[in-house]
């Protein structure tokens, strides 16, 4: 047994259990006696963790002013991680020319809910397993380098890192699901008022979230956290067909923070306005030219046009276009804006954040990371896998159940030196369109999404939902709400028509998708405005609307 593993084995055997609860020890247990009989194998591992997640959930939802499902589970999921090798190679490298066992091929798996025998064999079982595969793993890897060209970056595959020991108290909720059911049924219904609504639906989702992280350099937590949603829902299909949905949420780590009936009401009613609003509105058409994004939308468009492209681990595949890579030092958007991602802060511009942990899933301490400052590029999002000149993970490290961790955006945060107000950026975007001798601007209210292609076989561009998107003339017409468009581009040819910014940071909550799954994300920017963007066509619906007219709903009988 080599040096270096015998101390990492002294680590695990001799961490401080005295706070430790019976599922921290067993896990640490099991840890400990796999560990000792595979360090004596031929081709032994040099790191593995094991993580439990316990998570509380309470699911109700309503649709149309009945209550469809209320639900309150608990599940736990258990992950191992097992690095066969040594850190500078391990089974986790890439195998290039072999893309379909790129796959993270594990799903979520459900462990017992006791701290006894049947826990203790689902460890040994995925230890094992996880050993097993990841030798043949690196058999294959040791084969497939010997006949490929050099990688670009030999960064090595793993950090390690001195252990943690931290136990951390997460707050048990109670949720009133008798009070919240029909408040829910009652909001639903309201969603379906209008004449056009073909339905109204309405939930509240509540979890809570306890990890427990155990591994072979003796790093102990257990750490978790609070969210809860309520959201609303309403579709319609326009004229010609195409599909209308409108959504609204608030989340808040702390259910007593949700806002009250009055409250909902009216988002509810402003859900009804828009929804109309945006059944009615004409289609727009394929634009290049000024476009404001208001501060909400603006935070989902730097969270897809750059967010993806800063994540570490992007950037030692061969495959990934890098788009950043080469652009340390460099300024790439204007000297006014800074970009940091810091899942550390917990609330910003008045809201509860989504991103917000004290750990990630790699078992480090989450941290800010400068993404630019001043404008000027510094650095990348990074989990335990290194890349040249970032050699340390910054807690970035973050997974859904069922996947290896990758370096993930938290909480995406853009702030502005130079601040503007918005009703004179909107003055500017006029000027802009004037100059431009174009008949109209763009002001985007909401974003719905989108997504962002990072290789290299694909064009590297973004695809930007849309949602709330107002034509805003230059002969002085009221401005008109249209329908059917995104915004696209590339990043550089974006951020080069970056022109002013707002003093009104806002922020948006959310879940982003990628590799390793699903996770919670929030952004926070002000207003912007680009002297140039690109908008498409979105896809079109093909079904009419409802042939037959709409049932009169309970509360509205009698009032025709």
């Amino acid at each position: 047994m080599s040096a270096w593993l015998l101390g990492l084995w002294i680590g695990l055997a001799h961490a401080d259990e005295s706070r430790a609860a019976p599922l921290e020890v067993v896990m640490v247990e099991e840890l400990d006696r796999a560990w000792q009989v595979l360090l004596n194998e031929a081709s032994p591992p040099h790191y593995a963790s094991v993580a439990v997640e316990d998570r509380w959930r309470t699911n109700i939802n309503a649709t149309d002013g009945v209550v469809a499902s209320s639900q309150q589970q608990r599940e736990r999921a258990l992950d191992v991680d097992l690095r066969v090798g040594t850190p500078g190679l391990d089974s986790t490298h890439a195998l290039r020319g072999l893309s379909a066992m790129e796959d993270d091929e594990r799903d979520r798996l459900a462990a017992p809910l006791d701290e006894g025998w049947a826990l203790r064999q689902a460890v040994w079982q995925q230890l094992d397993q996880a050993f097993r595969q990841g030798r043949e793993r690196l058999i294959m890897l040791h084969a497939n380098q010997s006949v490929k060209a050099e990688e670009e970056d030999p960064a090595p595959d793993f950090e390690p890192r001195t252990k943690v020991i931290d136990r951390r108290e997460v707050p048990v909720l109670v949720v009133d699901a008798t009070a919240w059911e029909p408040l829910l049924a009652e909001l639903s219904a309201r969603l379906g008022t209008g004449a056009r609504t073909e339905q109204g639906s309405a939930s509240l989702a509540v979890s809570r979230v306890v990890k427990t992280f155990v591994d072979t350099e003796g790093t102990r937590l257990v750490h978790g956290g609070t969210l809860a949603r309520v959201s609303l829902t309403a579709n319609a299909k326009a004229d010609d067909g195409d599909e209308i949905q409108v959504f609204r949420a608030v989340d808040v780590h702390d259910p007593a923070s949700l806002p009250n009936r009055s409250a909902l009401l009216a988002l509810a009613d402003e859900v009804v306005v828009e929804l109309e609003r945006q059944r009615t509105a004409p289609r727009g058409d394929p634009y290049s030219g000024p476009v404001m994004l208001r501060g909400r939308a603006a935070a989902v468009f730097f969270h897809e046009v750059m967010g993806h492209r800063v994540e570490g681990h992007r950037q030692k595949s061969d495959d990934e276009g890098k788009t950043f890579a080469d652009s340390i030092g460099k300024s790439v958007l204007p000297s006014w804006l800074t970009i940091v991602d810091d899942p550390t802060v917990a609330a910003m511009a008045g809201e509860d954040l989504n991103g917000f942990y004290a750990y990630d899933d790699e078992g480090v301490a989450a941290a800010a990371a400068s993404v630019v400052e001043g404008g000027i590029f510094t650095g990348f999002l990074m989990s335990r896998s290194p890349i040249t000149g970032f050699e340390h993970s910054n807690g970035h490290g973050r997974r859904m159940a069922g996947r290896w961790p990758r370096a993930r955006m938290a909480n995406t945060i853009v702030s502005n030196t130079r601040p503007i107000a918005v009703a004179d950026m909107r003055k500017q975007l006029l000027g802009i369109v004037r100059q431009q001798n174009l008949p109209y601007g763009y002001i985007v209210d909401e974003i719905d999404g989108g997504f962002t292609l990072t290789g290299r076989v694909m064009p590297n561009a973004f695809n930007v939902r849309a949602n709330a998107t107002w034509r805003v003339y230059a002969d002085g017409r009221p401005d008109e709400r249209v329908r059917g468009i995104d915004l696209v581009g590339t990043p550089f040819a974006a951020f080069a028509n970056l022109v002013a910014a707002g003093d009104d940071p806002s922020v948006f909550n959310g879940a982003c998708g990628a590799e390793s799954g699903w996770v919670p994300v929030s952004g926070v920017s002000p207003s912007i405005l680009f002297s140039r963007l690109e908008f498409q066509l979105k896809e079109k619906g093909e079904e009419l609307p409802p042939l037959l007219p709409k049932p009169t709903p309970p509360a509205l009988e009698g009032t025709r």
